[in-house]
């Protein structure tokens, strides 16, 4: 049987990893460049934060981050002023969150990281699909480094409660169309 598992580890590695520019941080399993696009980009030093507003886009190999704006927050760095910026605190994605992977997509209005509890929390209409499997609800939460994730739904389109429509494997998936199992003969024509 299939299981239904959400990456949203890969999506905190793209929010909190590749989009601060951070190198070692992979935002697709393949590795590679990561490739980042916006309408404009800017950047605060007076609040350590770098903002990617307008179509923003991030792609490493076959996966692929969308949003409308990007908040990259980082804390101060060692050296006083506003040019030492230190390590990133958080990300924050807003407006039409769309991550996609060859197995896995996830959807979402709104994302933010917080990376002193290694939290990943999206919210809005959240939709989950892996395969032919989805879930639907209307905030996830992701503890990315103790494995652990919580999906509910308060109001939204959901009617308060978590949809999944999940396919077992292959064979039980025929079986639902009407294909008889291999170990059970099909019934003559006419019964």
């Amino acid at each position: 049987m299939k299981t239904f598992s959400v990456s949203v580890l890969t999506l905190g590695l793209i929010l909190a990893a590749a989009i601060a520019g951070q190198a070692s941080a992979q935002v697709s399993s393949k590795g590679g460049p990561i490739m980042i696009g916006a309408d404009t980009w800017h950047a605060d030093g007076t609040v350590h934060t770098y903002y990617y507003d307008g179509r923003v886009e991030v792609v490493q190999a076959d996966s692929r981050l969308r949003a409308d704006h990007v908040k990259v927050v980082h804390a101060a760095g060692p050296d006083s002023g506003n040019n030492s910026w230190g390590d990133m605190v958080s990300v924050e994605a807003s407006g039409n969150i769309y991550y996609v992977t060859p197995d896995e997509t996830v959807k979402g209005d709104d994302a933010i990281y917080t990376k002193a509890d290694d939290t990943m929390v999206i919210t809005g209409d959240v939709i989950l699909e892996q395969n032919q499997n989805v879930m639907t609800g209307t905030r996830l939460v992701s503890q990315i480094g103790a494995g652990q994730t919580h999906f509910d739904a308060q109001g939204g389109q959901t009617n308060g409660r978590v949809k999944a429509v999940i396919y077992p494997d292959a064979k039980t998936a025929k079986q639902a169309v009407g294909t008889p199992p291999a170990s059970m003969p099909a019934k003559p024509a006419g019964q």
